[in-house]
C-alpha cells in the first residue's frame, strides 16, 4: 500500500511540473503575441502620424472653427469618368462642371466645388483627396486643393511642423508667400528650377489677416 501511494504521489507531482511547464509557455506566447500587436499598432500610429499633411484647421496653429475649401479638376478630356463625378468629399458636395476650348481644338473640362468646412470635415476631405489623387492622374486629370481662413498664419512653424521643405518665398510688404515641397504629396509642379507641391500664403497684422494653403500650386487670386 506504501509503495502504491507513493508511486501515484510521483505521478501527480510530474503531472503537476508538466502543467505548470506549459501554463509558463502558454504565459510567454500569449505576452510574445500581445506584445507583437503592441508594437505592430506603434509601428501604423507612427506611419499614420509621418504620412499626414495636416490641414490648416488641424494644424493647431488656427484659432477659427472653419475653413473655406475649394477643390478644382481639371481633365484633359471633357469625357469625365462617371465615378470620379460620383466620388465626393463630403455628402452634401455640389461639383460644377464646365468645359474650355484648348487651342489645338481639344475640349478640356473642370470641375470646381467650394465649402465651409470644420476641422473633422476638414480630415475627412484630405482623407478623401490623398484616395483621389491617383485615380484622378490615371484618367488624365489633376486636382487643386485651396483652404483659406481669415486668419495670419505662423507659415515657418507650418512648415516645420509638417516637415515640407521651402523651395523659393517671398516678402511684399505685409505678405509672406512660401513654395515648398513635402515628400508624402503625389501631386507636383514644377516652378522654375524647384520642384512643388503646395503653397502657402498669409498676409495682414495681429488685428487680422488672410492666409491660403494651396495644394500643390495656387490657381484662385489671394
Amino acid at each position: 500500500m506504501l509503495i502504491g501511494h507513493g508511486s501515484q504521489k510521483t505521478k501527480f507531482n510530474r503531472y503537476i511540473r508538466i502543467s505548470l511547464i506549459l501554463l509558463a509557455w502558454i504565459l510567454i506566447l500569449c505576452s510574445g503575441v500581445h506584445t507583437y500587436k503592441v508594437v505592430a499598432q506603434s509601428k501604423e500610429s507612427i506611419q499614420i502620424a509621418k504620412s499626414e499633411v495636416p490641414l490648416l484647421l488641424n494644424s493647431g496653429l488656427v484659432e477659427g472653427k472653419e475653413a473655406e475649401v475649394t477643390l478644382i479638376l481639371w481633365f484633359e478630356d471633357s469625357d469625365i469618368p462617371s465615378a470620379i463625378r460620383a466620388n465626393k468629399p463630403t455628402p452634401d458636395w455640389i461639383w460644377a462642371y464646365k468645359e474650355l476650348q484648348l487651342e489645338c481644338g481639344k475640349v478640356s473640362a473642370t470641375l470646381t466645388g467650394q465649402r465651409l468646412l470644420n476641422k473633422n470635415e476638414e480630415r475627412n476631405l484630405f482623407a478623401w483627396y490623398t484616395t483621389m489623387v491617383p485615380q484622378i492622374n490615371k484618367a488624365g486629370g489633376r486636382i487643386y486643393l485651396d483652404e483659406r481662413i481669415p486668419q495670419v498664419i505662423d507659415t515657418s512653424a507650418y512648415l516645420s511642423q509638417t516637415n515640407a521643405l521651402p523651395t523659393q518665398w517671398v516678402l511684399i510688404d505685409n505678405m509672406v508667400s512660401i513654395a515648398a515641397y513635402h515628400n508624402n504629396l503625389e501631386m507636383s509642379v514644377m516652378a522654375g528650377q524647384d520642384r512643388i507641391n503646395m503653397q502657402l500664403l498669409s498676409r495682414g497684422n495681429n488685428t487680422g489677416g488672410q492666409s491660403v494653403l494651396a495644394i500643390p500650386v495656387l490657381l484662385k487670386q489671394f
